[in-house]
């Protein structure tokens, strides 16, 4: 078992994937379906706690997943379109490891918008809430694309 892990770990970070990885065009979209995400996750965020006083974390993890489940929607279909492999059950599998993978970076940052937010106190609302939010998501960008393009995409594995 721990051998086949190792060997799915050499297979996703050859030298011929990470090439991939350095794509400006991947990266852009990425970053463009990252920030309608953002929108999806801060308005449902606000709603949530500001309109319907619903606590933070929850919150939080409500909206991540609403802009997760777009965000994968929006990356299969447009930025990595040509990468993994066809079929339902591939993209099936695609969107468990998207959900998994960007676990990850939700933990990241719900934990910085956390601690912004307990520092800063009450006094800033929906302003320093929506602040705090998008200065985690913005922590979670560059590791996001990664894992999504190496693990989730597997970006290079046709062309290579």
């Amino acid at each position: 078992m721990i051998r086949g892990m190792k060997e799915e770990m050499v297979r996703i970070f050859r030298i011929g994937n990470l090439k991939y990885l350095f794509s400006i065009t991947k990266f852009s979209k990425f970053t463009v379906v990252g920030i309608v995400g953002a929108v999806i996750d801060n308005i449902t965020l606000s709603l949530l706690v500001i309109s319907m006083g619903v606590p933070l974390v929850p919150s939080k993890l409500v909206g991540a997943e609403l802009a997760i489940i777009s965000m994968f929607l929006l990356n299969e279909n447009w930025t990595f379109l040509e990468d993994g492999l066809n079929g339902k059950y591939q993209r099936l599998i695609r969107f468990i490891k998207s959900n998994i993978v960007r676990f990850v970076g939700v933990m990241v940052a719900t934990g910085v918008m956390v601690t912004i937010v307990e520092r800063m106190g009450a006094e800033h609302g929906w302003v320093g809430l929506i602040s705090a939010n998008i200065i985690g998501i913005l922590v979670g960008l560059v590791v996001n694309y990664t894992l999504e393009s190496l693990i989730t995409w597997q970006v290079g594995i046709k062309s290579s």
